[in-house]
């Protein structure tokens, strides 16, 4: 038996105990006889210790979650970190990790095939299967490994260290998996309640109906950027159609708190911001030669 398994065996995870068990508890007081303190060894007192600590770093996962990592491939990269994971359930997703300035960007639930335009450039071992690598004949320094329906893809490196990094990947357990994931990332279950966050201190457009949550785990980000869309859209929508408050509504979409925040790590709240300032007259749209009229393009841009 390994030696972890050993320590948790010795000492188990112990549920805490129900509210009025502990209500009761404080309220006895049972005189005991001092008894002389028990006198541990160092080997078995450290084995405690490290017991203890490892029942204490136990998260929960909610049984749903663990059932679609069990289904996922629960690919992680040695020495990389996580930053993001969306449109994740047991059979699709894609998740981002960096480490010094790098990024990869991986992604499951599609088979890929080699079409015009790319080339075979060698071979790596992924979570112990042959991957091809390919790189497009005009991109010499981006390259993307492809295994079966699981490709991973990193620009700005070199053949032989993007090699190194595919060689990185490995498999591991549900739990480990879950508990890599970013803070960002949003279950389905808690998806309702980050979606009515979102939309606080926020002009909602008449007859506007929020996003549904979905099965599958998202981006915080892109998540925002579904909500914000949504109201902007419908917000738009009331402004072509001649409503006077809309105009407005738009232009305080620069203090939203949802854009504030989404605007530190990405370009969705600008493309809001632009669109908003064209509604009142300030810009046009940018695109194009001769630039675009909201009412041709914002359905596209803004995602709705």
């Amino acid at each position: 038996m390994p030696d972890l398994d050993l320590l948790r065996a010795l000492a188990p995870p112990v549920e805490p105990a129900a509210p009025e068990i502990v209500r009761r508890a404080k309220r006895r007081t049972v005189k005991r006889r001092r008894r002389r303190p028990v006198l541990l060894t160092a080997p078995i007192a450290a084995a405690l210790l490290f017991a203890f600590l490892v029942t204490q770093d136990r998260q929960p996962f909610a049984e749903a979650a663990v059932q679609a990592a069990q289904a996922s491939p629960r690919l992680l990269v040695r020495e990389w970190k996580v930053t993001r994971v969306d449109e994740w359930q047991a059979e699709t997703g894609e998740m981002t990790f960096a480490r010094d300035g790098r990024t990869l960007e991986l992604q499951w639930g599609e088979e890929r095939t080699v079409k015009d335009g790319m080339e075979r450039v060698g071979t790596a071992t992924a979570a112990g299967r042959r991957a091809t690598i390919i790189r497009y004949t005009d991109a010499p320094n981006d390259y993307t490994a492809i295994w079966g329906t699981i490709n991973a893809r990193e620009t700005g490196v070199d053949l032989a260290e993007f090699k190194r990094t595919v060689e990185a990947i490995h498999r591991v357990g549900a739990e480990e998996w879950l508990r890599a994931l970013p803070p960002s990332a949003v279950t389905p279950r808690a998806q309702d309640d980050t979606i009515a966050a979102m939309l606080k201190d926020i002009p909602i457009p008449p007859g506007f109906r929020a996003p549904a949550g979905s099965d599958a785990t998202r981006d915080r980000y892109q998540l925002g950027a579904a909500v914000a869309g949504a109201v902007v859209c419908g917000w738009i929508g009331r402004w072509l159609a001649g409503d006077p408050k809309a105009a407005a509504a738009l232009a305080s979409s620069r203090d939203w708190p949802l854009l504030q925040r989404m605007d530190a790590e990405g370009g969705y709240p600008e493309v809001v911001w632009q669109y908003a300032d064209a509604v009142n007259g300030k810009s046009a749209v940018p695109g194009g030669k001769l630039g675009l009229t909201v009412d041709g393009a914002y359905k596209d841009a803004l995602g709705c």
